[in-house]
């Protein structure tokens, strides 16, 4: 078997030699006339897949070691009866704790418990239904939105969009996009919505850039709080004036955790096998995780200064505001990209042990999934 990979994607060599010849590709170098004699394909978001880039060649399966799939064609793969795997949900937990770090942050700065806001929730899946589970545990009100979920069960748990708008004090969003049917996300954000939302609610947006309308959030800025945004409606082309109107703006790197990486490869390594009926040779757990050093910090004041060292959404903040002092919009694209393959090595909260705790903060660690000491 001949496998054609994303340099990229962590641990891909070692994961996936155990299954054949693995070939390491950059990224502009992963088109029709370099690929055609391999039978796997892995590649990572910023590789579109469709007829061009497959037509003629042997590949039998391809892997995207992302959660979303907004750059494959399924139906021409399909068609062609080519197998395919996303890693749908892979980052759900580095997401959820870009989303939980940017909400106690924001309540520090504002000198208020998490406690004193509710948190509206767009979209309960993967990522969502995380974030919802561990503010549950926090002691911190939810409103949740999910119309197919909600579709789909028979508990009285979720409210309309209307009714979260207009009654949620910090609302985060974590649906797909979708560009069309009954349950259309595309601009789901839009004017419409932000004329219903209380004065002064803060939004987290770190779904898929054009969930929000960008020109109607930028209407609303005088009734709203300073919103902080990981997604881009034209990425990597970035909206200059709402970063810059941004509390925390970043490259689209909320989901990019050490962990959540190698959970996208172990997502497409297994599927891969399945495909072709192969044993799993490579050991995610013993190989990877288990070698990963377990951090020890200090409690530092507040929870939220021990999430920001774990997750420093203010200096990624800050390395942003490189992007936005250019004036050429194709400098910038690269400035987007370079930021973005070169982030740095951030791991899941569950790999820091945090000594000094006081009493009362130690259950509230735990919870965010931290060791005490």
């Amino acid at each position: 078997m001949k496998i054609a990979a994303d340099k990229n994607i962590l641990f891909v060599r070692e994961s996936f030699s155990t299954l054949g010849g693995t070939v390491l590709f950059d990224i502009k170098d992963i088109v029709n006339e370099n690929i055609k004699d391999f039978d796997v394909l892995l590649i990572r978001s910023t590789t579109k897949v469709d007829k061009k880039l497959l037509e003629n060649t042997k590949i039998k399966f391809v892997g995207s070691a992302v959660a979303g799939i907004d750059h494959v064609d399924i139906d021409y793969l399909q068609k062609k009866r080519i197998g395919f795997s996303s890693a749908s949900g892979c980052n759900a937990r580095s997401v959820a704790e870009y989303v939980l770090t940017v909400i106690y942050v924001f309540c520090m700065q504002k000198n208020i418990s998490p406690k004193n806001f509710v948190v509206g929730i767009i979209g309960v899946g993967h990522i969502g239904g995380q974030v919802s589970e561990i503010l549950k545990k926090l002691g911190i009100k939810t409103i949740l939105n999910d119309p197919i979920l909600e579709k789909q069960s028979v508990s009285n748990k979720f409210s309309s969009i209307e009714y979260l708008a207009k009654n949620s004090d910090i609302i985060t969003v974590h649906t797909p996009l979708t560009k069309s049917g009954e349950y259309k996300t595309e601009n789901l954000l839009d004017e419409n919505f932000f004329t219903k939302v209380k004065k002064n609610i803060f939004l987290i947006q770190a779904s898929r850039g054009a969930v929000c309308n960008e020109n109607a959030l930028m209407k609303s800025m005088s009734k709203i709080q300073k919103p902080v945004i990981d997604v881009w409606a034209d990425e990597p082309d970035v909206n200059v004036d709402l970063a810059r109107n941004c509390l925390f703006a970043t490259q689209h790197i909320a989901g990019h955790s050490f962990d959540g990486k190698i959970n996208g490869t172990k997502i497409i390594y297994d599927a891969c096998c399945d495909f072709f009926s192969r044993k799993q040779k490579f050991d995610f757990e013993k190989e990877v995780f288990s070698k990963i050093p377990n951090q020890s910090i200090e409690y530092a004041g507040s929870v939220g200064n021990v999430l920001l060292k774990c997750c420093p959404i203010d200096a990624d903040s800050l390395d942003f505001e490189k992007l936005l002092a250019l004036k050429n919009a194709d400098e910038r694209k690269i400035i987007f990209k370079e930021l973005r393959e070169n982030y740095r090595k951030r791991l899941e909260f569950s790999h820091y042990t945090v000594s000094g705790v006081p009493l009362n903060e130690s259950e509230s660690l735990r919870n965010l999934g931290f060791y005490i000491k």
